[in-house]
Formats: structure tokens, C-alpha cells, sequence
């Protein structure tokens, strides 16, 4: 491997590194303001009734109305939040040990089945899970990119079609896509239109929704121009990492507040943080479109 392309691994290794421990700080700070939807998971009496009653020998109406029980719950996402903490700092250390590398993965599936739980927490669209593809499946890239210290066809496939969910389940919310059938009904949530009004200082509902249908129809070009060639995916990633990045920064953008600046920024700083990979992820992508151009000798298109 020339010096060059060494480099270049290693810029692209820490860059992913990093969006993966900003990610997990912005989760755990979410769970340390006790915002970690586990209730939704073990409030669901559909799920969990007959559990529940089997191994407390207490019936449903005890266990959620328990305060004891609620105290619990609270303990478990507040451990949960020092767990994603302590995935943070190991993904910022470069041990390339099979063992270890396994932390990767097993973080991998504690993300799914936090998007599992919002999924649950809505009720509604298959979304509410997918749309946070590029975040659960950044451990996992990382986990495949450590066992060579490379960055192969598969690997880079899976980060791209992560990236793609995001930003297609997030235009069908965008553009308000409903539906009679649950899990297809992505209608645009309330806080998307006024998040526009606010950061765009809009006063027409209508208008911030126009403004919102169009990026939705963006997301869903660039998600689909993200598996081309040549220009075409050069400004399809582009695109992600701008737009990522505004929708990121618009949350605690559109919610602050003077009377209140601690609570607001504890609120929504956190939820900037853990969607970092809805921009920084496409810029990995784009290094590894350098790398694959520097390999092949074969300058990226301007």
C-alpha cells in the first residue's frame, strides 16, 4: 500500500470514527435527559403483557402504575445512557482486535433496537424505523472497515444504501406521504413545517410546506444518484451532506430559547449530535469516492 493511499485510509478511518463517537455522546446525553423511549417497548401490552405477568406474578394495571417500577425504568435508560458514552470513547481507539472489534457490532444492535423503540414510541410508519439507517448502521461500517483496514465494494454498498434509507424515508415524510395502512403512512410531522417557519422566518404554513415537498422530492433524486457514477453521485453526496447537515443544526436552531438557554440547548444540542451521520456519513463517502479515483489514477470529475 503506497503512503498516499495509506493516508487517505486513515483520514477516511478517522472520520468515521468521530461521526460515530459524536453520535453516541448525542445519544447518551439524550438518555441522560431521561428522553430514551424504553416505555414505549415495556408499556406495550400487546408485547409484553404476558411477560410481564409470568415472571412478576402481578398483573398488567400493577406494572404500569407501579412508581417503584417507573423508578426503575428510568434507572435503565440512565445506565443505557453511560453504555453509549462507553461506545463513544472505544470507537475513538484504534484496536484492530477481532474481540474488540465486536464492540462495534454489539453497538450496531443496541442502535437498531433504539430505532426499534422510537418506531414503537410512534406507532405509525415504517419510517420512524428506517429513517435512522445511517446512524445504527455506522458501528457496523466501521466494525466491516477494521477487519482490512479497507474499504471494500461491500462495505462501501452498505453505506450507501443506508444513507439512501435515511434520506428517502425522510422525504416521505417531507412531502407528507399518507396512507390508510400504519406502516406506510409517513404524514408530515407538526414540528418539520414549523421548523422551516422558524429558521426561514416564514410566516404562511403553506409556504413552508411547498418548501418541504420540494426537499422531499431532493432526497429521493439524490438517494438514487447516490448508487451513479462520475458527477452525477459527486453532487448527490454533496446535496446530503449540506442538507444533512442544516436539518441537524435546524433543531436546536428553531428551538432556542433566550428566557430558557441551558434547558433549550440540553434539549436539542443532543439531538443535533446523534444525527451527525446524516451528514458526516456522506462525507465519508465522498473520501472514499477520492480514494477510489486516487487508486484507479484517475482524477474525480470536477
Amino acid at each position: 500500500m503506497n503512503n498516499s493511499k495509506s493516508r487517505q485510509l486513515k483520514f477516511f478511518e478517522w472520520a468515521l470514527r468521530s461521526t460515530c463517537a459524536v453520535m453516541f455522546i448525542g445519544h447518551s446525553w439524550v438518555c441522560f435527559n431521561g428522553q430514551m423511549p424504553l416505555r414505549a417497548l415495556l408499556w406495550d401490552e400487546n408485547l409484553m403483557s404476558g411477560i410481564i405477568t409470568r415472571l412478576s406474578g402481578q398483573d398488567w394495571n400493577w406494572w404500569v402504575t407501579s412508581l417503584d417500577v417507573d423508578d426503575k425504568i428510568s434507572h435503565c435508560v440512565m445506565v443505557q445512557g453511560f453504555i453509549f458514552l462507553f461506545f463513544a470513547a472505544l470507537t475513538l481507539i484504534p484496536i484492530r482486535k477481532k474481540s474488540y472489534r465486536y464492540i462495534y457490532f454489539i453497538s450496531f444492535i443496541n442502535l437498531v433496537f433504539l430505532a426499534f423503540l422510537k418506531y414503537l414510541d410512534n406507532r405509525i410508519g415504517i419510517g420512524n424505523l428506517l429513517e435512522h439507517a445511517a446512524q445504527f448502521t455506522c458501528p457496523l461500517i466501521l466494525f466491516l472497515f477494521t477487519a482490512k483496514n479497507d474499504l471494500n465494494k461491500s462495505t462501501e454498498l452498505l453505506a450507501k444504501v443506508s444513507v439512501a434509507l435515511t434520506f428517502i424515508f425522510h422525504g416521505l415524510f417531507a412531502i407528507n406521504f399518507g396512507h390508510d395502512w400504519a406502516w406506510l403512512n409517513h404524514s408530515r410531522p407538526g414540528h418539520f413545517t414549523e421548523m422551516v417557519m422558524i429558521c426561514l422566518g416564514i410566516h404562511e404554513e403553506s409556504s413552508a410546506n411547498q418548501i418541504l415537498f420540494v426537499a422531499g422530492i431532493l432526497d429521493f433524486l439524490a438517494a438514487v444518484l447516490i448508487f451513479t457514477k462520475g458527477k452525477l453521485i459527486k453532487v448527490s453526496l454533496l446535496y446530503m451532506i449540506l442538507w444533512g447537515l442544516l436539518t441537524a443544526i435546524a433543531r436546536p436552531w428553531a428551538h432556542f430559547n433566550t428566557s430558557s438557554i441551558m434547558e433549550s440547548l440540553n434539549s436539542w444540542i443532543p439531538e443535533m449530535l446523534f444525527r451527525a451521520p446524516h451528514f458526516a456519513l456522506p462525507l465519508c463517502l465522498l473520501l472514499a469516492l477520492k480514494l477510489k479515483y486516487a487508486n484507479d489514477a484517475d482524477p474525480i470529475p470536477k
